[in-house]
């Protein structure tokens, strides 16, 4: 039986490092293969940038080799990640790809979920499934057990 293969994409932050994880573990025990890596913008941008996608240091674009691709950032106040959604415009091969989204949210999401969701959409991906957890004060064990839920029903 051949290994299903997992892309962990993310946007750090404490906790969406520790949601990241917990995915992680829970994917490895469905016997996925799993990728964990973060986003990273390149500290200099090109001159004349402004309203393109950010340079990127670090982040698999190509979503071929998976199977399965988990995207997460955080969202601070309603803003949404600017930078996971310009990583979601430079993805290649998306189409017919099965993705989830998790946010660890401090305060209101506003449409980060559904901005995040349109671009996968827009390039042939499908959102599965996703999860936004309330970061205000910190994991504790209900969300941590919500977090691992939604990775096993992947």
């Amino acid at each position: 039986m051949c290994m299903k293969k997992a892309l962990i994409s993310f946007v750090g932050s404490a906790e969406t490092i520790k949601l990241a994880e917990i995915i992680k573990e829970q994917l490895e025990e469905k016997n996925y293969s799993v990728n964990l890596t973060e986003v990273i913008k390149h500290k200099k941008q090109p001159k004349g940038n402004k309203g393109k996608p950010v340079k990127l240091k670090s982040g698999i674009t190509d979503w071929k080799p998976f199977d399965l691709v988990v995207l997460g950032f955080p969202v601070i106040g309603i803003s949404s990640s600017h930078l996971m959604n310009d990583y979601l415009r430079q993805c290649q091969n998306v189409s017919g790809k099965q993705a989830a989204i998790f946010i660890g949210c401090v305060g209101l999401h506003g449409n980060a979920l559904k901005k995040a969701s349109g671009i996968v959409s827009f390039h042939g991906g499908k959102v599965k499934d996703s999860i936004i957890v309330s970061s205000f004060l910190g994991l504790n064990d209900k969300k941590i057990s919500q977090i691992k839920d939604f990775a096993l029903n992947l």
